[in-house]
């Protein structure tokens, strides 16, 4: 992603059901929080060869929201993340499970990762969903930005074993 999305990404940077869930103090974030959002996910990709993919439905190429893998700190520890977020009129249709499982597929197969991790907030059952879904096992509870999240990880072992969507 890069800030030619910048407009598509300000649909969820905008919308007070995503970023409830999706910034530090829940609330929407501004044009220079999205544009900061943009430069960082441009300079990953540079620096990496990987990051976050703008998704859009494949039949009339709607934007749907972002997914993919990136690098994080998590306790002061470099983690491999899967970090996605769509808009709201996607949720509860399979959508963030699909997205997730490609990004998986992609940091295991093609990136040959050892292990990804994946964090929420820990009310945000929706996510966590998600995340068993594709196999994820609860870790830990950390905080993360100054807020209490709950850690799930997958190593590749364990998504080559899983059974296939």
């Amino acid at each position: 992603m890069s800030i030619a999305h910048f407009a598509e990404i300000r649909l969820l940077h905008t919308d007070p059901r995503v970023t409830a869930t999706l910034s530090a103090n829940g609330k929407p974030f501004s044009e220079d929080q999205t544009r900061g959002f943009l430069d960082r996910s441009a300079e990953h990709w540079n620096r990496y060869g990987f990051g976050l993919w703008l998704v859009r439905m494949r039949e009339r190429n709607d934007f749907v929201g972002y997914a993919g893998i990136r690098h994080t700190i998590v306790e002061n520890a470099d983690e491999a993340e899967l970090a996605y977020a769509m808009r709201q009129e996607y949720w509860r249709k399979g959508f963030a499970t699909e997205m997730s499982n490609a990004a998986l597929k992609y940091g295991f197969e093609t990136l040959h990762l050892e292990k990804i991790v994946a964090f929420t907030l820990p009310h945000n059952f929706a996510s966590r969903s998600v995340m068993e879904k594709c196999g994820f096992i609860y870790q830990r509870d950390i905080v993360h930005a100054g807020l209490p999240h709950v850690l799930y990880s997958i190593d590749s072992r364990t998504f080559a074993a899983r059974p296939r969507p």
